[in-house]
């Protein structure tokens, strides 16, 4: 009796995913809801957040490669970026000491790009919330 029941349940579930269009599940999540929310665009603000951690994070890396290329102090881009790079990293400035200095400006660096990466990232994800 219980195989038959089952059956019927089978039958009849395999009947309705043929009849329905093949984009929906038969089967309803209760957290649909919050699958759609989750994975909404961001707003403006949220995004607007999130780009300018990204943009931190590759002005660090990008000064941090130029560190390490041995690149033209006296280029003006090169000068920028490395600027740009000691400003934003001066809260971490001596967070690691090492007596290489390429070695010290990169461990303080990528700890400066990995924090602005998460509390951006953060800060973005409240905003949406």
């Amino acid at each position: 009796m219980a195989t038959q029941i089952w059956r019927r349940r089978r039958d009849s579930a395999a009947e309705t995913t043929a009849s329905a269009p093949a984009v929906s599940d038969s089967r309803t999540r209760r957290w649909d809801t919050t699958r759609v929310r989750r994975f909404q665009r961001h707003d403006g603000l949220s995004a607007f957040v999130w780009l300018a951690a990204w943009t931190i994070t590759l002005i660090l890396l990008f000064g941090i490669a130029l560190t390490w290329g041995g690149a033209n102090q006296a280029n003006d881009v090169v000068h920028a970026v490395m600027r740009a790079g000691t400003w934003l990293a001066t809260p971490f400035h001596d967070v690691f000491r090492n007596g290489d200095a390429r070695k010290q400006l990169t461990e303080n660096w990528l700890f400066a790009a990995g924090v602005y990466l998460v509390a951006g990232r953060v800060l973005a994800w409240l905003l949406r919330w």
